[in-house]
């Protein structure tokens, strides 16, 4: 075996485990068995824990990739004032068409009272990552355009848990010029 191969595998193996443990936890919730995962995977159970020590470890890293707290880190880092809403905006809308991870991420917002460290998450996203958000969008962290950041949010993860009848590109951009105009 090559070096490097036996690591290569090992994070394929590892990537396997946690998309079988994607489909397996949006389609039945947190609460399905690791035999599930397995079948999917096609991996013995010991594999699995051989990759997380326990379930509990498994289910909060399938938890947060499922959270949009990448997608604002990565639009900050890439994009300025309105852009970076547009951003959000686009990425979050297009992670959430897909069914399997709009699934997910709704599952993953019930089970944040479970586990710390989503809840910890979702103060982050809520608090200074907004606040970073309203300095770069309105030159500002007051109050108001922390709530204007706030309400753009909640309109995406409104159109998320109720997909509306207006197309997304037309969803966003109201939504954007509502959130901009003062």
């Amino acid at each position: 075996m090559r070096p490097g191969a036996r690591i290569r595998n090992k994070e394929l193996m590892r990537e396997r485990i946690l998309q079988a443990a994607i489909e397996v936890f949006a389609e039945e919730g947190f609460d399905a068995p690791v035999d599930r995962i397995c079948e999917r995977a096609k991996v013995s159970k010991g594999i699995v824990f051989w990759h997380f020590n326990t379930k509990d470890q498994l289910i909060l890293e399938i938890a947060k990739r499922s959270l949009p707290h990448d997608i604002v880190t990565n639009c900050l880092s890439e994009s300025n004032g309105e852009e970076i809403l547009r951003c959000i905006g686009s990425r979050y809308l297009e992670k959430y068409s897909d069914p399997t991870m709009r699934m997910l991420f709704l599952r993953t917002i019930s089970l944040m009272g479970n586990y710390e460290e989503l809840a910890a998450s979702s103060r982050e996203l809520c608090g200074p990552l907004v606040a970073e958000v309203s300095r770069r969008v309105f030159n500002s962290d007051s109050a108001e355009d922390v709530v204007r950041v706030r309400a753009f949010m909640g309109g995406l993860l409104c159109y998320v848990i109720n997909l509306p009848g207006v197309d997304k590109k037309t969803y966003l951009e109201t939504l954007i010029k509502i959130t901009i105009n003062r």
